[in-house]
């Protein structure tokens, strides 16, 4: 029993680094690119696939494991929006119990089909969709709740141009995702 919990830690230890090393990338790449516009194209989506892989004791792991990232990755940069753990931690919670909840219910939705895309990728694709929703509503309430007026307006406005972005990585990686970690967690 004790080797189990000793490689569940690590391996969300290891989920955790990969997670802050995505957040790095997203966070100096697109800067470079698209200067203060920084969707979440590959951290979001990885974690709702954390949610989602394993079974309902981890669909609080994956929004948790992205808001703490995003807390300590905003105190590295002095960001100060996202430095409010009200904003970059609590929002985030919320995705993998949503995301969970919707694939739950699409699984059960699309069960008989006879397509396996239809009965076990399109649930997965429709929680991401789900997970990106709810991580753009809880933290552009979040943002107006702390900071109302120019400020939140400006971020509403950059989060706003990103949550195209980051429905079409969720739509396209969460189901990538969710298969590596489950091949990887099955080898634990």
């Amino acid at each position: 029993m004790v080797a189990f919990n000793s490689r569940k830690i690590a391996f969300y230890g290891v989920l955790s680094a990969l997670m802050y090393v995505f957040l790095l990338i997203e966070t100096y790449v697109f800067t470079a690119f698209l200067g203060s516009f920084t969707p979440a194209i590959l951290t979001l989506p990885f974690a709702i696939a954390i949610s989602l892989f394993n079974n309902k004791k981890s669909m609080l792991v994956g929004g948790l494991i992205f808001g703490c990232c995003s807390f300590v990755l905003a105190i590295n940069i002095a960001n100060p929006i996202f430095i409010n753990p009200l904003i970059s931690i609590f929002p985030r919670v919320f995705i993998g119990i949503v995301a969970y909840a919707v694939y739950q219910l699409a699984k059960l939705i699309f069960k008989n089909s006879k397509s396996s895309f239809i009965s076990q990728i399109l649930p997965i694709m429709v929680a991401g969709l789900f997970g990106v929703l709810t991580n753009t509503v809880c933290t552009l309430c979040m943002i107006e709740i702390f900071h109302g007026g120019a400020l939140a307006t400006v971020m509403q406005t950059i989060i706003s141009f990103n949550f195209l972005g980051e429905i079409v990585g969720a739509v396209a990686l969460v189901p990538l995702y969710s298969k590596v970690l489950k091949r990887v967690e099955n080898r634990l």
